[in-house]
């Protein structure tokens, strides 16, 4: 009956600790015990004295034992008591606790999490692995996996025991944001259309998510074709409907529309974005790109330097790109060594003073900075392209071939490696080298009149009269004013 019911201590206690009196449950069990002993009772009494952080409930689930040595899960709570005390006994609890029952997975889980905070990570995940064989469908057992995959820095095989979660349930806080990192890892591991259509599920289940909105924009602006940007300017709009002060919506519709070349556009986005938030450095940062492409540097300087007054060090770079177009070679070199100072793992930085050493013809300096550039990031092709010219000028041959090679190895379009390698076969009289480059830059460049006068000259070289000829007259089709 109702009433009897309502006289059961246990429900009593877990009432008043559903209504936060904690105090008052485990007065109530308290006094159950005084009556008689029962190991259910002596189990709640000591989560109960847990969760009030009491060292007293070792001491229920000791008693607890006493009434029942074959009691699973009370070998199973004084572990964890231990291991929230930081005491040894912890992991024989456990152990124990199997023994009696090997289908308790949650002890498994309990048994993760010790070798986890002990930093056995490996064993951890083994028996997050145990558990999951026992109930597949553990929702809390794959985070824990997954969480102990990041501790190993094994990045991809987190990502596979991440993409289970939106799977098995979506509705706990941390499902949510596993579900959100599931989708992240989806977009930086390169698969956007996996990332477009988790975006998707998880705007279905929340329709007024607005980072599944940004998101799913974002993934399809990588897909570089118009169909795409139009579909993410959608989305971009769509979060903006739903919460106008959405500055990272409003950001990416701005670069959306600069990628369109609606830089006015553009500019009135991030405008709107900076003055909505004064302290928003990206703002200030984008106008500035759009600013310069609508040729008005002076203004792109005072945007970068607001954004530098509160923001990113790697603006110091952008500023000296910035004063680099403004003629003031000086300070762009200034801002350049400032942002190599503050980062000095920032690739990018190494680069642009790289070229503007190579623009003063301080070439073993550009050389320095070059190959600095191409050590922080090796997959920067031009990075490898300049200094292969660099060390083509200083007449450091095989190192500038190299170069040439490595930097077609990481893209073999890159048209401009082919044709600056047959500029330096040229200086070498290796004309027939410098042809077949020219003949592959045009395969990738059709249109260029200076590669087609350029293999006139080689052709000329090589006594290939004619065809030099027909290359030369397509030249002047294509670019009547070219000098001869």
């Amino acid at each position: 009956s109702f009433s009897g019911l309502a006289s059961s201590p246990m429900l009593q206690a877990t009432v008043s600790s559903f209504l936060g009196d904690d105090a008052q449950a485990i007065g109530l069990l308290v006094e159950a015990t005084q009556k008689s002993f029962s190991a259910p009772i002596l189990i709640q009494l000591g989560k109960l004295q847990m969760k009030a952080q009491s060292f007293m409930a070792v001491i229920a689930f000791s008693k607890a034992i006493k009434v029942n040595p074959c009691h699973a899960e009370a070998y199973h709570q004084r572990g964890v008591c231990h291991a929230r005390l930081q005491q040894p006994e912890s992991l024989q609890d456990l152990n124990r606790s199997l023994t009696i029952d090997p289908s308790l997975f949650q002890v498994y889980l309990s048994r993760a999490a010790f070798y986890g905070a002990k930093g056995f990570y490996s064993k951890a995940i083994l028996n997050c692995n145990e558990a999951i064989s026992i109930q597949p469908n553990s929702t809390r057992a794959y985070l824990y996996r997954g969480a102990l995959k990041i501790r190993l820095k094994v990045s991809k095989a987190t990502f596979i025991h991440h993409v289970k979660i939106p799977i098995i349930v979506c509705v706990c806080v941390f499902c949510f944001v596993f579900a959100c990192l599931y989708i992240f890892c989806l977009y930086r591991l390169g698969q956007l259309q996996e990332s477009v259509k988790a975006y998707t599920q998880a705007m279905r289940f929340h329709p007024f998510f607005l980072e599944a909105y940004v998101g799913r924009g974002n993934a399809l602006m990588d897909y570089g074709h118009n169909q795409a940007r139009k579909q993410a300017q959608r989305d971009y709009l769509s979060a903006l409907h739903l919460d106008p002060l959405c500055q990272s919506a409003r950001i990416c519709l701005a670069y959306n529309f600069q990628v369109f070349g609606r830089f006015q556009w553009a500019w009135n986005q991030f405008t709107v974005a900076a003055e909505l938030t004064p302290r928003n450095w990206a703002a200030f940062e984008g106008r500035a790109v759009v600013n310069l492409q609508m040729g008005s540097m002076y203004a792109a300087f005072q945007d970068i330097s607001s954004a530098l007054k509160v923001a990113h060090t790697y603006l110091f770079t952008n500023r000296g790109v910035i004063n680099q177009l403004m003629g003031d070679k000086v300070n762009a070199m200034r801002d350049y060594k400032k942002a190599i100072s503050l980062i000095p793992s920032y690739a990018l930085a190494y680069f642009n003073a790289a070229n503007l050493y190579f623009y003063n013809r301080q070439f073993e300096q550009a050389c320095e900075y070059y190959s600095r550039a191409v050590e922080l990031d090796p997959q920067d092709e031009s990075a490898l392209l300049n200094r292969a010219i660099t060390l083509s000028l200083l007449r450091k041959v095989p190192e500038a071939l190299s170069d040439f090679s490595l930097a077609l190895e990481l893209n073999p379009s890159f048209a401009h490696v082919f044709l600056n390698r047959a500029n330096l076969y040229c200086s070498l009289k290796e004309y027939q080298l410098a042809e077949k480059d020219l003949n592959d830059a045009l395969r990738l460049q059709p249109s260029d009149a200076l590669l087609y006068k350029l293999r006139s000259e080689v052709r000329g070289h090589l006594g290939l009269t004619q065809q030099a000829l027909q290359d030369y007259e397509t030249a002047l089709e294509l670019h009547g004013d070219l000098e001869t």
